[in-house]
């Protein structure tokens, strides 16, 4: 009984290669376009940041001017400034002929809520660890075996 092997002709060998290579091209095509894709999202990613980080320094530096004109307009030499400009005259506080109290209705004063109510000062812990971690642990063996032998 004689065996034949069985052989495939050239061309489907041929034809398989070429399959096989145009698969493994297709794949690594695949692939390649993916990274180039996800590459160009974190590159637009990265751009947006960076301008958002300008935007964000750019309202740091606007707030930061914005502080300093509110504290050039309010210190005291722009605001004495502006009242003299506008007429005011300074006051001596310490002469009392200079200036006088006006009695408004309706108005009752300041009402001290500090006054009203005693603080209370908590006092402070001596130790800032509780009353059951205070023993060492020398002390702690020592109390734990004088009870052992006094219950022998």
């Amino acid at each position: 009984m004689e065996q034949y092997a069985f052989r495939q002709a050239p061309w489907r060998k041929q034809l398989k290669r070429i399959m096989n290579f145009l698969i493994i091209l297709s794949i690594s095509a695949g692939i390649s376009l993916l990274y180039l894709y996800y590459s160009a999202q974190m590159t637009d990613m990265k751009l947006q940041i960076q301008m958002l980080h300008e935007d964000r320094n750019e309202l740091t530096r606007t707030i930061a001017d914005y502080v300093t004109r509110e504290g050039i307009l309010t210190s005291f030499s722009y605001l004495e400034q502006k009242a003299l400009q506008t007429g005011y005259q300074p006051i001596d506080y310490y002469n009392e002929d200079i200036y006088q109290y006006l009695l408004v209705e309706g108005y009752y004063g300041e009402k001290t809520v500090a006054s009203d109510r005693t603080l209370e000062k908590i006092p402070l812990p001596v130790s800032p660890l509780r009353p059951e971690y205070s023993l060492s642990l020398r002390q702690w063996l020592r109390s734990k075996l004088t009870v052992l032998g006094a219950v022998r």
